[in-house]
């Protein structure tokens, strides 16, 4: 293989280990993503590379690096075909970070052939399949390592899998090194005038439930809300259901890695006209940990008014219901979309089977409509829900 123009040729691990180095050194300059993702399409024979962010309930997407492809179609697809992408759902609910897998597993040839995505974005840039790695992944946001393949390669194969995992190690490694260094260059003062500057409420609490910092929008939400109270130093919401699911969570958050993985979404109740959610994101996992340490915390809390279209944690509501994943994608995609006949040419699917499944899904949830429907994304946003 040759690696740019009049580059001489090198050999397949050369190229390789050259790669690798050039993914450790976007852990220390983030300038040098673009140089890695040009090396790494050249190594996988693709067209294209990429390392972006999604988040699969809202349908956004952040270009953090692409290599390849036509740059306005590039543009387009992360401000308006991304809201197309049938396979966020999928990712989201099935994929875990270090898995490498194929868009054509997710959702199949024939669907996404099907679907806006593929005749908006991917058939102009001759783009028929991709293959990709989860780097990180929190709720519904995750971010991808990976490439696509033109359109007489794909779907793509084993074969492109396995070369993608000799990367996958190391893409991993370099993204926590990047985290770290950038939470090691936060000083204790920088973080608390990061926290005291959120809109949002917050409080960073200790395993027993006593907070041992509050943000001004916190203290102002303590004293005004009427759904949180302080009792000894500890934060407790004023019901009882939230009480019990708020001290289960912080204490799963200082306990339970399994549990710490993912934040915690938790009704509050009303105020002020507005439906409030509180958020607790553990402190013990990863990156994390150095905060928590910084001021001898196990969680984050974090509250802010509820959105009806911006749902949290697809999973919950798709193992609490035993949904398929074709139910999922049309549960997701018919809250974004207006009506029966949009969600059908999102998927790539017919109206009639997007009738079918909406049925499926009524009679599994209870749900009457696409209000009840919104309204059940928010009661069992927490995924303790048994």
């Amino acid at each position: 293989m040759v690696y740019g123009s009049g580059q001489p040729m090198l050999s397949d691990t050369e190229q390789l280990s050259d790669l690798i180095a050039a993914i450790y050194d976007t852990a220390f300059d983030h300038s040098r993503w673009p140089d890695a993702l040009e090396r790494t399409a050249l190594f996988m024979n693709a067209t294209g590379a990429t390392f972006v962010a999604h988040d699969a309930a809202r349908k956004e997407g952040n270009p953090v690096y692409t290599y390849g492809g036509d740059a306005a179609l590039n543009e387009r697809y992360f401000s308006e075909t991304v809201k197309f992408n049938p396979a966020l759902v999928p990712i989201s609910l099935y994929r875990e970070p270090g898995e490498v897998f194929h868009l054509t597993e997710l959702v199949p040839i024939e669907e996404v052939r099907r679907s806006r995505l593929f005749k908006d974005w991917m058939e102009p840039s001759d783009w028929g399949d991709f293959t990709h790695t989860l780097v990180e992944k929190s709720g519904t946001r995750f971010s991808t390592f990976g490439v696509a393949h033109p359109l007489s390669r794909s779907p793509a194969t084993d074969a492109v899998k396995d070369r993608l995992r000799l990367l996958v190690p190391h893409v991993l490694r370099a993204a926590q090194i990047s985290n770290t260094m950038q939470l090691q260059r936060v000083e204790v003062d920088g973080m608390t005038a990061t926290l005291d500057a959120l809109g949002a409420a917050a409080f960073l609490v200790r395993a027993e439930g006593d907070y041992v910092y509050a943000n001004p929008s916190g203290l102002k939400f303590l004293a005004e809300a009427g759904l949180l109270a302080e009792l000894d130093g500890k934060l407790r919401p004023t019901g009882a259901d939230a009480a019990k699911l708020l001290r289960a969570a912080v204490q799963a958050s200082a306990t339970d890695l399994a549990l710490a993985n993912q934040p915690v979404a938790i009704p509050l109740g009303s105020y002020a006209g507005d439906v409030w959610i509180a958020h607790v994101v553990s402190l013990r996992q990863g990156s994390r940990r150095q905060a928590g340490r910084r001021y001898d915390a196990v969680a984050a809390i974090f509250i802010h008014r509820a959105e009806v279209r911006r749902p949290n944690l697809v999973q919950v509501i798709t193992a609490q219901f035993k949904l398929t994943a074709a139910e999922a994608r049309v549960l997701f995609a018919i809250l974004a979309a207006e009506g029966v006949a949009e969600t059908a040419g999102v998927l790539g699917i017919a109206e009639e089977t997007v009738k079918t499944h909406l049925k499926r899904i009524y009679a599994k949830t209870g749900a009457g409509g696409q209000a009840e429907l919104f309204k059940l994304l928010l009661a069992y946003a927490n995924p303790m829900v048994g």
